[in-house]
């Protein structure tokens, strides 16, 4: 089935009172056509090639197509397990089914686990999974087997739901025994609970979920297996065919199905390389060799502490024998704390305490493996112990790694070795911040926020060489759109959050994949949002010329010394920052418009974008500071808006880079943190001052110093040590340093712009849609550079240096500049 996002026809008409120019002058714009614990050892997934979900169940007939199945009650909530028996003559060559559920699921096939999911989406946009399970398959009787959860009112920030149900599809007539209906049994596990996780247990603000309690006594062990007495299980109840996206609405049912877009997450087996502590047990720490094995007495209690050097996520499995009745509990942090509550240096531990989300296991004195229901974060584990009257043998516990699928596959290399330990640790922090979607913070939150995600996404085309999680991330966002004509500020998520600046910022996060991706019937389905977010803020220009009040949260940069992250003026009216910010993303709009042949709406985004800058300049420029104030009232400046006002091009080249030099040196402006700095250090590329750029990561370095392997949400007592938008140092250095950089659509043109700073060699790769563009640049002692770049054959480009300009072409190209 080809997935396209569903048409809908707006027709928003927009006024703005403007002294100068008429509505009729500025605006003729209307918008056109729009468009448990798992508990056993872990197995390998599958994800086979196969043919898409069947797009119209007339291809089975009505009556044999699939249904959608839950528990006896549509309102339970909890952990579900559902069979069903399949005879077939012999194995086949091929089997395929499509599998989804609410919220998640786990599927086996004779004691096989072959998939999970569904990667999260909404209700409109619920994805699916497409497998082939032959290979587990045999002649005779087989058993399908799938754990299904959904917590409820305790499920993540990130989880949409309607009510506990799953699905599974044959692909053809051959398959279509498997099809989930009132056949299929169902049982709920009695030996699991949430627990619910709070700001004072997590350590900070915490929505991702609650960690799971089980009781291994009450579990259906075997479950998943044929010979497994379900005699007592329920048939299934049904709640309403598939319903295919854009389909079949009369069905009823609510999810709209559609393929998964995204690969597999990876996953690997790590060891956690350190015990740091094991008290109540006779232990030599010395001869520990990352392999966990211990007994630990009857009648005892033991806290075990451990330390994997690095952050790192995943569902980490503990294995243990006997020790029936014992309480064992697992708690997971990304630094510990000491008396005042601070975290300090991450690599120091003695005299700190643990906090942090927890998993509760109680032993049925069997030999088990507990692996909870969804990934945990951490680089400190504690394993408290309390035996009963048996025994507990521990036999490991290991993390089995999971995260998106990147690569990395562009690179950095100075003479500076510490900016590789930069580079390594914005890798990791961006690894752990991509699951099946980007997420702000593995640990605290997991949402794919926009400010967050228009980051990420550049990491992963230049690094990765890989937009697939971008592109999901442009249609679920979009998908986010609401009817005032404002994306939330992120999703998927169940709940509604409006940050108007990241709806400007999302439109530049498009721009960012027209530049870089040569995918234009992706970015034309877009377009009409586009219009219909920048019409929300044309509407709002008040009479003098720049924004007026804007209502909802506008958060522009966490830390500094604006109220709630808001900058001023936004409440009240003429806020320079946002005012810019329209004015930079209707330029960037133009420019895709203009390649569409959009030529009328060119006119008018220019016209107006030249008309917020001109009357921002007139009435928050400071002729004493000469810099943009906040405001027309002129009391506060910061880095932010004369950043913002460099990349929107509100000055001209001179003055350019006089703001920029006093945007590195005037310590009364308003600080830009971790975060803005990704637009600050752009500002000081286009105004020349790119060279600063290295000296600047000195504030990255001081994370490294003091014990971090991820960098925070802003500074060393942060809440999440691992955030995404403090990942940018790895776009920098290939954008800034070594200065590569798309100029046309598709990447079709690069401009190669070197701005080494104090660094004496440089090399950069950076992947391209047609191959990979390397660079090497060696300065001697006189200053001159010796350039050597390699291009994709099918692009051209300019190398520009102290003001000249040197053609590039395809393949091989030597310059000796001075």
């Amino acid at each position: 089935m080809e997935i396209r996002t569903v048409a809908v026809v707006w027709r928003v008409e927009t006024s703005i009172k403007l002294n100068v120019l008429t509505r009729v002058q500025m605006l003729k714009i209307e918008m056109k056509n729009c468009i448990l614990f798992i508990l056993i050892i872990f197995q390998t997934l599958v994800y086979a090639q196969s043919k898409p979900f069947i797009s119209h169940p007339s291809q089975l007939g009505n009556m044999d197509f699939a249904q959608w199945i839950g528990p006896q009650s549509d309102s339970e909530k909890g952990v579900f397990y559902f069979r069903k028996q399949i005879r077939l003559e012999e194995q086949p060559d091929s089997f395929i089914i499509h599998v989804s559920a609410d919220n998640r699921y786990r599927l086996f096939v004779n004691g096989n686990r072959v998939s999970w999911g569904p990667a999260v989406g909404d209700m409109n946009n619920w994805n699916y999974e497409t497998i082939d399970i032959a290979a587990y398959l045999k002649s005779g009787t087989n058993i399908l087997a799938a754990q299904v959860w959904n917590l409820g009112a305790l499920s993540g920030a990130r989880q949409i739901s309607h009510q506990t149900g799953f699905i599974l599809q044959g692909n053809g007539t051959k398959e279509r025994v498997a099809n989930t209906n009132a056949s299929w049994l169902v049982k709920k596990d009695a030996g699991y609970s949430p627990i619910k996780i709070t700001r004072e247990i997590a350590g900070g603000g915490y929505i991702a979920a609650a960690t799971d309690s089980i009781d291994g006594r009450l579990h259906p062990w075997g479950w998943e297996q044929l010979p497994f007495d379900d005699t007592a299980w329920h048939n299934a109840s049904e709640l309403g065919q598939g319903n295919h996206q854009g389909l079949d609405t009369w069905i009823g049912t609510p999810w709209l199905l559609k393929k998964r877009e995204i690969p597999a997450m990876e996953q690997k087996v790590e060891s956690i390389p350190t015990l740091l502590l094991a008290e109540g047990i006779d232990y030599d720490l010395s001869n520990y060799n990352g392999t966990l094995k211990t007994v630990v007495p009857p009648n005892q209690h033991v806290e075990i502490l451990l330390d994997n050097r690095l952050l790192t996520m995943g569902f980490p499995q503990l294995l243990v024998s006997k020790g029936k009745n014992s309480i064992i509990k697992v708690q997971y942090q990304e630094a510990l704390f000491d008396g005042d509550e601070r975290k300090g240096n991450r690599s120091e531990w003695q005299g700190k305490k643990m906090k942090g989300y927890y998993d509760i296991f109680v032993a049925d004195g069997e030999d088990r493996v507990f692996e909870p229901l969804w990934i945990r974060v951490f680089r400190y584990v504690k394993i408290t112990v309390d035996t009963k009257d048996e025994l507990l043998y521990i036999n490991d516990f290991k993390n089995v790694f999971t995260a998106y699928p990147f690569e990395q596959k562009g690179s950095f290399q100075s003479n500076n070795n510490t900016l590789q330990s930069i580079w390594d640790a914005s890798w990791r922090t961006a690894r752990l911040c991509a699951l099946e979607t980007y997420m702000d913070c593995p640990y605290y939150e997991q949402l794919q926020y926009i400010g967050d995600t228009r980051i990420q996404a550049l990491i992963s085309m230049y690094v990765a060489g890989d937009d697939r999680l971008a592109r999901n991330a442009i249609q679920q966002l979009y998908g986010s759109m609401q009817s005032m004509g404002l994306t939330k500020s992120n999703h998927p998520s169940a709940a509604v959050q409006i940050i108007p600046p990241f709806s400007l910022l999302f439109i530049g996060m498009l721009h960012d994949y027209y530049m870089l991706q040569n995918d234009e019937e992706f970015v034309k389905q877009y377009i009409p949002g586009v219009k219909f977010i920048l019409d929300w803020f044309i509407s709002r220009i008040d009479k003098n010329g720049m924004l007026g009040p804007l209502p909802y949260w506008n958060h522009i940069d966490g830390g500094t010394k604006f109220i709630n992250g808001s900058p001023p003026g936004v409440s009240d009216g003429g806020s320079a920052l946002i005012s810019i910010l329209l004015a930079q993303t209707l330029e960037l709009t133009a420019e895709m418009l203009e390649h569409f042949g959009d030529k009328c709406e060119v006119g008018n985004y220019s016209r107006i974008a030249a008309f917020l800058k001109e009357n921002t300049f007139k009435l928050c420029f400071d002729e004493r500071k000469k810099l943009i104030a906040e405001t027309p009232s002129k009391q506060i400046f910061s880095q932010h808006t004369n950043s913002l006002a460099i990349l929107a091009n509100v000055f001209d080249a001179e003055t350019n880079q006089a703001v920029a030099q006093k945007i590195l040196s005037d310590t009364t402006l308003v600080q830009a943190t971790l975060y803005f700095d990704f637009y600050v250090f752009q500002a000081l590329k286009k105004a020349g001052l790119g060279d600063e750029v290295i000296s600047l990561m000195d504030k990255w370095q001081v994370f490294l110093d003091n014990g971090f392997s991820t960098f925070p949400e802003h500074d060393i007592e942060s809440r999440s040590d691992c955030h995404a938008w403090s990942a940018h140092p790895m776009y920098d250095f290939l954008n800034i340093t070594c200065g590569i950089e798309s100029k046309a659509a598709g990447f079709k043109v690069v401009e190669i712009k070197p701005q080494l700073g104090y660094l004496k060699n440089v090399q950069g790769k950076v992947m391209h849609p047609l191959g990979k563009i390397s660079t090497s640049f060696t300065k001697d002692e006189n200053g001159n550079l010796n350039a050597v770049i390699d291009l994709p054959e099918g692009i051209s480009g300019e190398l520009i240096f102290k003001g000249s300009t040197y053609k590039l072409s395809g393949g091989n190209n030597k310059y000796l500049l001075n």
